[in-house]
C-alpha cells in the first residue's frame, strides 16, 4: 500500500461510517489489503487496477463512491489502528515495506517527503 497520509485515512473513516460499528473493524482490513494489492497491481502494469486504484486507501475507499455519512472519530481510530497493525505486522515479517530506513516515518531522522508529487525524473 502507498504511504498513508491524514486525506487517507479520513477517506477510509468516512467509508467505515456507512457501515454498523461492529462491521467497521473487517471493512478496514479489507480496504487496506485491497489497497495493498492494487499498489502491487500499479508497480508490476504500470496502470491503476480496474476496481481498487492505484494503491493509495484514499482511491481504495472512494472506489465505492463518495462518502455518504460525515466523519465519525470511531472510524477513524478503527481505520488508524487498523493501518498501523498492518503496518507493524508488515515490518515483524519484513515484507511489503521499503528496506530502505529514510522512507520510514517512525524513525527520528525522517524526511517527511512523501514522495507524491515527484515525478521519475527527479528520483522519486
Amino acid at each position: 500500500m502507498r504511504r498513508c497520509l491524514l486525506d487517507d485515512l479520513m477517506a477510509g473513516a468516512g467509508r467505515l461510517a456507512a457501515e454498523p460499528l461492529a462491521l467497521r473493524p473487517a471493512l478496514a482490513k479489507r480496504l487496506i489489503h485491497e489497497a495493498h494489492a492494487a499498489h502491487h497491481f500499479m508497480r508490476r502494469h504500470g496502470v491503476p487496477h480496474p476496481r481498487w486504484g492505484n494503491g493509495s486507501l484514499m482511491t481504495r475507499a472512494l472506489g465505492d463512491g463518495p462518502r455518504t455519512s460525515g466523519l465519525c472519530l470511531q472510524s477513524l481510530a478503527i481505520m488508524a489502528w487498523e493501518v498501523a497493525k498492518f503496518r507493524h505486522e508488515n515490518m515483524q515479517r519484513g515484507h511489503g515495506l521499503s528496506q530502505r530506513g529514510e522512507l520510514c516515518y517512525d524513525l527520528p531522522n525522517s524526511r517527511m517527503d512523501h514522495g507524491r508529487n515527484q515525478s521519475k525524473t527527479d528520483g522519486g
